[in-house]
């Protein structure tokens, strides 16, 4: 489920992580647009028939991977209630070149903002340091307008709210999220797939290996109480001279009751001539055969 099975729709449980690493939904908006303007349509018009649900799967909130380890609660404690999507931004620096935001990977926090041209060309950034300030957005003249959505033809070109904006396309489209309602703390929660995928991963260490380790003790117990499974001929009673003692084995029942009742017919015929005491043979031989 967490690489994505068809079993499992992103309608139920959300995006998986691949999608978001791959593009998936990037691609599909991009491959959408470009055929609006292949029907001739302007690029705010190509822009404003991509579904706000298409667009809220390209967004980095929804990747369950995003969710870190000890964050309990719901997607919307994290990142908030999404209101609505704003549109796509588009940037331009003073030439006229289109610029892309570089996406944050998807085990980042932080990432520095880059913008790259469709060469893959680093552009204009955000700098850290008034040193390294090159290709900053005030430096490069950065703008951008926005496509489809709230904001649809609306541009901006305060440095200040073009990094904002850049930013913010770091995380995928753009949404107005609602953080007042649930007070949520902007960290980002796993969706619905990664609390799926916790819980079956739960219940497979526990229970399910659980039951395969009692079956086990179950069928192997003699194995784990280190008791061989002959040992009970070994102590049967009267099956060896020293308990225990494989090397005492006895003769077999059938011999001895064989011997006990013609032993004393063969006395009484060998030693008839010596005028032996018969019944002290029989006596003996009684005890024998009792034995």
């Amino acid at each position: 489920m967490w690489y994505g099975s068809a079993t499992t729709p992103i309608e139920l449980f959300g995006p998986t992580r691949y999608q978001w690493d791959q593009g998936y939904f990037q691609q599909e908006i991009y491959r959408r647009v470009s055929a609006g303007l292949a029907e001739n349509l302007s690029f705010s018009e190509a822009w404003s028939k991509i579904p706000e649900k298409l667009a809220f799967y390209d967004y980095i909130g929804n990747n369950p991977a995003k969710g870190g380890l000890f964050r309990a609660g719901s997607m919307d404690n994290g990142d908030g209630i999404a209101v609505g999507w704003l549109g796509h931004p588009v940037l331009r620096d003073k030439e006229g070149r289109e610029l892309f935001v570089r996406r944050m990977p998807t085990f980042f926090e932080t990432f520095p903002v880059v913008l790259v041209d469709e060469d893959g060309i680093v552009r204009a950034n955000v700098p850290f340091r008034r040193a390294e300030s090159k290709y900053s957005v005030e430096q490069v003249g950065v703008t951008v307008e926005f496509y489809g959505g709230e904001l649809n033809g609306v541009s901006y070109s305060d440095p200040a709210t073009v990094q904002k904006y850049a930013r913010r396309a770091q995380l995928g489209e753009i949404f107005e999220l609602d953080r007042a309602t649930l007070k949520s703390d902007g960290v980002f929660r796993s969706s619905p797939r990664g609390w799926f995928t916790f819980g079956h991963a739960t219940f497979a260490l526990l229970f399910f290996f659980g039951h395969i380790w009692h079956g086990a003790r179950t069928l192997f117990r003699d194995v784990f109480a280190g008791i061989d499974p002959d040992l009970d001929v070994q102590v049967e009673f009267g099956t060896f001279q020293k308990v225990g003692d494989p090397t005492t084995k006895r003769q077999a029942v059938l011999y001895s009751i064989l011997v006990g009742y013609f032993h004393p017919l063969f006395f009484y015929l060998m030693n008839k001539k010596r005028d032996l005491d018969l019944n002290h043979h029989l006596f003996f031989d009684s005890l024998f055969f009792i034995w």
